[in-house]
């Protein structure tokens, strides 16, 4: 017999999938609830609207991609490379027209706007402390802080991918947006 956690985690992880592959729209709870090997009701039970379940499905597979972010950096040698590496790899990652979705999602309304903000914040304290280590580390700098640098570093991936999305020519890689994290030498 599962647990309720366990049911909420097997929904979740059903729906992260799917999320790569649908939009808001496509995504059904039946769906889910088949991916996932419960009953309908158990989805809109446990996430409460299927809007909500988009957005903590997208979220977390979108969490769990970042950890791509480190090993692409790796081998970066100047503040140039790493910031190229790490803004091709954030656009690249599958999730990210999902998440793109869900703040999409959470424009106009305030239940979502919560949950997303939560997402945001863990998502940018997570960036902070990588970006501070990095450029401890490296003995690198920001221009405007580490704080503000993460928050321009992702509100300009966020926008490629829209305006990508969108129709904007070229590939959301083409867009130039690494220079955004103004990383400096010390």
């Amino acid at each position: 017999m599962s647990t309720r956690r366990d049911t909420r985690t097997l929904i979740r992880t059903a729906a992260a999938a799917l999320v790569l592959e649908r939009t808001p729209a496509e995504l059904t709870v039946k769906q889910v609830a088949e991916a996932a090997g419960v009953f309908p009701n158990q989805v809109t039970h446990h996430f409460g609207s299927k809007d909500q379940l988009y957005v903590a499905a997208a979220f977390s597979r979108f969490l769990r991609d970042t950890s791509r972010l480190p090993r692409a950096v790796r081998s970066a040698r100047t503040t140039d490379a790493f910031a190229a590496a790490i803004t091709r790899t954030a656009l690249t990652m599958p999730s990210l027209d999902s998440v793109v979705s869900s703040l999409a999602l959470a424009r106009n309304n305030p239940a979502l706007q919560d949950v997303v903000s939560g997402y945001l914040r863990l998502l940018l304290s997570r960036s902070e402390r990588f970006l501070e280590a990095e450029t401890t580390t490296r003995g690198w700098g920001t221009a405007h802080g580490v704080r503000s640098s993460a928050k321009t570093f992702w509100t300009s991936i966020f926008g490629s991918a829209l305006a990508h999305g969108a129709g904007f020519a070229g590939a959301s890689d083409d867009i130039e947006i690494a220079a955004g994290l103004a990383l400096t030498t010390s």
